[in-house]
């Protein structure tokens, strides 16, 4: 049987039924949807459809005008196609490393769904940038472009260098995993193709990438230049440090890959389950802060059982990251006292059924690392906070920390965010910030995997 464990097999592996268009002008664009709204949705949408991109340039060898999949009568400039066909291996590359810039369209709603159109010009291929993973190299050299606007109080250099820097750690990333998979390594990182590794490397270069800082060493801008509304666009060419790189971006397959849970179901159930989920390499343990929830329900005839099994992952907030039921017309047994218990052993020893839990918990696992991580809860005493208004914004500085909320409760300020790290780390990075503001704290304990209390 195929396991969780660290295995990314399937991971991410929605299909995607966007259609390419090619433009006379050999412009190539689609649109993308994601179920959901704001930035997560939006980013989402955007790699499916650069996935997308990458897909129609690997099946088309040469360029042609094309809509709706249909070729047309008209043709592109001949200089329009040799420039494809000599281009056509380097932006493949650069659509997998993240390393070409794409133009993208305001979102819009469609049912539950944010759509987005993103379109490539031949013209906005950047020259190729090249490198080898070699072990005995303590750094990763890049040529990138990035794109800003005035945002926020700062300027279109600011993001734009910042954008140029995020995509320098995508790339290394996909540099890194790219090697894993070419030398099967400890992590026993598995794809089945190309797609699924780019959709593997954008989530990882997104969480990584938000804090570039801590893995960039050094970068220099090689060129800039003005572009619309009021928009720059710079090529740096930066120097990536390996080891963070490494450490960071493994700690993030271990979480997708080998989470802990909490099981919550009536028995036999948990039991069942329990044994299930540590043949796929699943850490079961009773204090955890991802909970698998599972019910079952017998549906009984005159003389036969049916079983309807559901199964959710939720963190302690109730977040909801995936779900899974199956198929109860798949078997019925004969009623009797132990009728529950063989039902579900035959379930969940089903190949397709297995198949589809497994996917079902991958994809959840992965949505925490998509999401920004667990949920944690900080507690302090309200009267030891000098500045109480000023707590979210100090919280949100720190590396790896997103989605920050402070309430209160109990003559305590709560501060509810998600973390993409181990819990210890966290409580150190909380603390070293929050004693050096002049605030009277005692020593922070670590209460459980998702509750720092002072």
């Amino acid at each position: 049987m195929r396991t969780i464990g660290l295995s990314l097999l399937a991971l991410l592996s929605t299909p995607l039924a966007a259609e390419v268009k090619v433009l006379p002008d050999g412009m190539m664009e689609t649109t993308a949807c994601a179920y959901g709204r704001g930035n997560l949705a939006i980013s989402s949408a955007k790699t499916q459809a650069a996935a997308e991109l990458a897909a129609f340039i690997k099946g088309n060898k040469s360029l042609a005008i094309t809509d709706n999949n249909q070729f047309l009568g008209a043709s592109l400039d001949d200089d329009t196609v040799r420039l494809y066909e000599q281009q056509r291996s380097d932006i493949i590359e650069g659509l997998s490393m993240g390393a070409i810039p794409l133009n993208t369209s305001s979102p819009s709603l469609s049912g539950n769904d944010t759509c987005v159109s993103v379109s490539l010009s031949l013209l906005d291929i950047p020259a190729p940038s090249h490198q080898n993973w070699e072990e005995g190299t303590q750094n990763i050299s890049v040529t990138v472009s990035g794109e800003g606007w005035p945002k926020n109080g700062k300027t279109a250099r600011h993001h734009a260098e910042m954008d140029a820097l995020q995509r320098a750690v995508s790339q290394v990333v996909g540099v890194w995993l790219t090697q894993q998979h070419s030398q099967s390594s400890l992590m026993n990182l598995q794809v089945l193709n190309d797609t699924e590794t780019t959709q593997m490397q954008e989530l990882i270069g997104q969480q990584l990438s938000s804090h570039s800082e801590g893995l960039v060493k050094e970068w220099q801008i090689l060129d800039s230049q003005n572009i619309d509304n009021d928009g720059l666009q710079v090529t740096l060419h930066a120097v990536v440090e390996k080891k963070p790189l490494v450490q960071q971006a493994s700690k993030l397959l271990s979480v997708i890959g080998s989470p802990r849970v909490k099981v919550i179901a009536p028995e036999p159930l948990k039991t069942e389950l329990t044994l299930w989920l540590g043949e796929q390499g699943v850490e079961v343990a009773n204090v955890a802060s991802l909970v698998v929830l599972a019910a079952a329900e017998l549906a009984n005839t005159t003389n036969t059982s049916r079983l309807h099994l559901n199964v959710s992952v939720q963190d302690l907030s109730g977040n909801i990251y995936g779900y899974w039921k199956n198929n109860p017309a798949l078997l019925a047994l004969p009623s009797g006292q132990r009728v529950e218990q063989d039902l579900m052993s035959v379930h969940l020893a089903h190949e397709q059924q297995a198949q589809d839990l497994q996917q079902a918990l991958q994809q959840a696992f992965t949505q925490v690392v998509a999401r920004g991580g667990l949920v944690r809860q900080i507690w302090l005493p309200q009267s030891q906070i000098k500045q109480p208004q000023k707590l979210q914004a100090l919280l949100s500085t720190l590396g790896g920390v997103s989605d920050v909320t402070i309430y209160e409760k109990d003559n305590n300020i709560v501060a509810s965010l998600r973390y993409k790290g181990a819990t210890g780390d966290l409580a150190d990075a909380v603390h070293q910030v929050l004693t050096t503001t002049g605030n009277r704290l005692s020593a922070i304990s670590i209460e459980n995997d998702f509750t720092l209390r002072y």
